[in-house]
């Protein structure tokens, strides 16, 4: 695993709030009920919509890596070949000209 995916699943990772975290934001923001859940949503669908693009663009970025290193495979296969043929030729120089 790279370290771009070793800081995508750390920041994605649940974590529990702290103690007392929801009635310290209500007591901000001068609410005496629990926040409604029109407001979750309200704050859910944001939240939907940058997952969504975050997971679109780690996909795509999967992709170009992916792509990546098979250009990077067939170059030393490539090579590799050059290699073998450059012997196959030597050898049947050789046998010609015994």
């Amino acid at each position: 695993m790279n370290e771009f995916e070793q800081e995508l699943r750390s920041a994605l990772r649940r974590r529990e709030p702290p103690a007392g975290f929801a009635s310290r934001i209500v007591a901000r923001t001068g609410s005496k009920a629990a926040p409604s859940r029109r407001g979750w949503l309200a704050a859910a669908a944001p939240a939907c919509v940058l997952l969504t693009v975050g997971g679109v663009e780690y996909r795509r970025y999967e992709g170009r890596e992916a792509s990546r290193q098979l250009l990077v495979a067939l170059e030393i296969a490539g090579s590799k070949l050059n290699i073998a043929q450059e012997k196959i030729y030597e050898l049947n120089r050789k046998t010609i000209h015994e």
